[in-house]
């Protein structure tokens, strides 16, 4: 099954120039499984900075979040970073998934 998605005309007619259009599906494929790859690398990075800040992995802040046992949690700095924390790990979540489906999909 494929799907199409819009791109610039002058765009596909210089990639398609330079490659063909196999090689050119199979280059967007590769590119789209890379990007995601870097993009999960970025959050796992950022993830692990705010764990060595805190010294607990997200479930654990959360969970004291939840129960008022930080201190100061409503300054600036902490509550942005449990804001920026929380984003992280649900965008880690969602390429994780996204990764675990193409995989499925790779190996039929």
């Amino acid at each position: 099954m494929t799907s199409t998605i819009e791109i610039d005309n002058r765009i596909y007619k210089a990639l398609i120039e330079s490659f063909g259009q196999e090689v050119l599906k199979e280059k967007i494929n590769t590119f789209i499984i890379s990007a995601l790859e870097n993009q999960l690398e970025k959050y796992s990075r950022d993830i692990l900075k705010f764990e060595k800040k805190y010294g607990i992995p997200f479930y654990e802040f959360e969970k004291m979040w939840d129960q008022e046992k930080i201190e100061n949690r409503h300054r600036y700095e902490i509550e942005g970073d449990f804001i920026d924390w929380e984003m992280m790990e649900m965008e880690k979540r969602e390429l994780l998934s996204a990764m675990s489906k193409l995989r499925v999909h790779n190996t039929r």
